[in-house]
């Protein structure tokens, strides 16, 4: 009997794929099926998971000849799940191996039909740069302020919640994870595991680079739940999303895009400590960006660095190879690559 439905939606990663596959499969007591769905890769994703599934029972795959995008691909997952718990996965983001039985607990415990976890955010290395808490309870005022759910990567979501609930707007190509995590707030307080069980990997590749999708969805959230907002007494964060988004584009190197949005947060919000960073985005990107990581890896407990460790250092030192201790698929799969 399946327990947990994990869906992957993926496109082009047939590198770092496997790693995210590797820490699925290595989940600890609890029955799971992996759903993997190849939205349109031209890479030899595909092929590669009719391989997996070849060798790996509880893999299931689903196609789509062309690109759907990452809320139809996640739909098609929620689709073609069996289990009662559908939970969901980046591919480029990995769990620890008692990520699942943790949540699982924690519901239980709770009486609540979904939850998150925190996160350790780690570099294209997967070195250990940041990290976000995890908080439960009655999030929906906070949601309609701001995603406060660490990653969509560390959510589990009982089927009939889901159901309830509606899946993901296909219509947004940005924030479509912050307007699903609403609505279920919206029935349903929020179990949270305070600890780093999901490593969010920050790359250059990240979907949350794609900035004018970003601020697309955000308009669109906050003209949707505007009365739901209003009803709470809140708005949704509009300084607070461009700054991240300003953050976003440091780090891709589009230093006069960060700039002018550093400047507009100043001018046009009053954060007026945000005027030297346009300074510092224009004239020195590289080192400002380096900055903000140091103070960013400098802020992650010590005690989530112990327990990170131990389950991130063997993932990092098989450089994306898929040990055979994982599971017996694993050899057959790489020597079928």
């Amino acid at each position: 009997m399946i327990d947990v439905s994990v869906v992957v939606p993926t496109h082009d990663r047939r590198q770092l794929l496997p790693q995210a596959v590797r820490a699925i499969l290595g989940q600890r007591e609890v029955a799971i099926e992996l759903v993997l769905v190849d939205d349109g890769s031209t890479d030899g994703t595909g092929p590669w998971l009719d391989r997996l599934a070849a060798v790996e029972p509880r893999v299931r795959v689903v196609h789509h000849a062309q690109p759907r995008f990452i809320s139809a691909a996640r739909n098609a997952g929620i689709a073609h799940a069996a289990g009662r718990w559908i939970a969901f996965c980046d591919d480029d983001d990995l769990w620890a191996p008692d990520k699942l039985a943790a949540q699982l607990a924690a519901m239980r415990a709770a009486a609540a039909s979904w939850a998150c976890t925190g996160v350790a955010v780690v570099d294209e290395a997967l070195r250990v740069v940041g990290h976000h808490r995890a908080a439960g309870g009655r999030v929906l005022p906070g949601l309609l302020q701001a995603n406060r759910v660490p990653s969509g990567s560390t959510v589990i979501v009982e089927r009939d919640l889901l159901r309830l609930a509606g899946g993901f707007d296909p219509g947004l190509r940005g924030s479509e994870d912050w307007d699903l995590w609403i609505r279920l707030a919206a029935h349903a307080p929020l179990a949270a595991v305070d600890r780093p069980l999901v490593a969010y990997r920050l790359g250059r590749r990240s979907l949350s680079m794609d900035v004018r999708a970003m601020r697309a969805g955000r308009e669109v959230i906050a003209a949707r739940y505007a009365a739901l907002a209003s009803a709470h007494g809140v708005a949704t964060d509009v300084a607070g999303h461009e700054r991240y988004l300003a953050r976003q584009l440091l780090r891709a190197g589009a230093r006069r895009s960060a700039a002018a949005i550093f400047a507009a947060l100043a001018f046009r919000h009053g954060r007026w400590r945000e005027l030297p960073r346009a300074a510092a985005a224009l004239l020195a990107p590289r080192l400002t960006d380096r900055i903000g990581q140091a103070r960013a890896a400098g802020a992650v407990p010590a005690a989530w660095r112990r327990e990170v460790e131990p389950w991130l250092r063997p993932i990092r030192e098989a450089g994306g190879l898929l040990p055979a201790q994982v599971g017996r698929w694993a050899d057959a799969v790489e020597q079928a690559t």
